[in-house]
């Protein structure tokens, strides 16, 4: 066996070695003095079927029926239902259970559904404590083939049509797919947004500079959301639960060396709002709302500090 010698400067991983974060940055301040800022984001995503000539679809979408995980064809009921269910049941099961629990929550709607979906615009404004704007539709996504005049034309009219909609304003924005440019940034903030969810970049929120300068990245990390972690990786909802609490556990410790952590949770109506699913949901949230180190806030004010 040939061994590998090192260079006298390298760091050599050991699991026993001390942890480093945050080495170049200023603490984050934190919310009321909690060790850890939770933001609970509730997607409610809608799926088009017709869409638009010229639309950017994604490759492979998660959900309907079976394991197939590339875009349903036209008209293909039985996956696409899957989404309305997220609209008709789902999110209100998810709103009704942070209502219970006494936690803020944002809702992101995309501009079909806000369009299309009746009743579900108005009730999800009067119910939500931050309305958030997630593009055209679920599988109509930004994209390097749009020029920079089409992708903001894409985020204006997004904007507007939940703004009209809901009549409520939204200082957010999720990408579908979490799909973007190197420009998008940018643009948002011309569409005048301060803050976006798509990139799960740190464990604080990150103010942007250049040309996005006004404009916060907010994580949401993929590991404790549910698309990802129930359909995309096939976690055991029980194993998901664990996840979840020991996420909190851990970065309540950091808290400890590093200063306040921010962790986002990225909850589907689709998925979570499954009456199988639900329950992790709420016990999740009765355990961050009864933790002593933890405060419950909308991304918005997560963004603003």
């Amino acid at each position: 066996m040939t061994l590998i010698t090192h260079p006298a400067e390298a760091t050599v991983f050991a699991p026993d070695l001390p942890r480093g974060y945050d080495t170049v940055r200023s603490p984050w301040p934190g919310i009321d003095g909690a060790k850890l800022a939770v933001t609970v984001l509730l997607h409610a995503p809608s799926y088009q079927d017709d869409l638009p000539p010229g639309s950017v679809t994604p490759t492979s979408m998660q959900g309907g029926v079976g394991r197939d995980t590339s875009e349903p064809r036209h008209g293909q009921v039985a996956r696409l239902s899957q989404w309305d269910f997220g609209l008709t049941v789902g999110i209100w099961r998810l709103l009704a259970i942070a209502e219970r629990v006494g936690v803020p929550v944002a809702v992101a709607l995309d501009e079909w559904g806000a369009r299309t979906v009746p009743g579900l615009a108005r009730g999800v404004a009067e119910r939500a404590d931050e309305i958030v704007v997630r593009g055209a539709a679920a599988n109509s996504i930004l994209s390097r083939t749009m020029d920079a005049s089409s992708e903001l034309a894409y985020i204006d009219s997004a904007r507007d049509a939940v703004a009209h909609h809901t009549g409520r304003e939204s200082a957010g924005w999720f990408s579908p797919e979490r799909a973007s440019t190197p420009r998008t940034t940018a643009l948002l903030r011309e569409a005048g947004f301060t803050w976006f969810g798509d990139w799960p970049i740190d464990e604080r929120p990150v103010a942007l500079s250049g040309g996005s300068a006004g404009l916060t990245a907010v994580p949401h990390p993929l590991e404790t959301e549910d698309m990802f972690s129930l359909y995309t990786r096939g976690q055991p909802f029980t194993d998901y639960e664990d996840v979840l609490a020991a996420t909190i556990d851990q970065l309540v410790a950091d808290a400890d060396v590093v200063g306040p952590r921010h962790l986002g949770l990225s909850w589907f109506g689709w998925v979570s709002g499954q009456a199988a699913f639900a329950d992790v949901a709420e016990r999740t949230l009765r355990l961050l709302a009864a933790h002593p180190d933890v405060r419950i806030v909308t991304p918005g004010e997560v963004a603003s500090l």
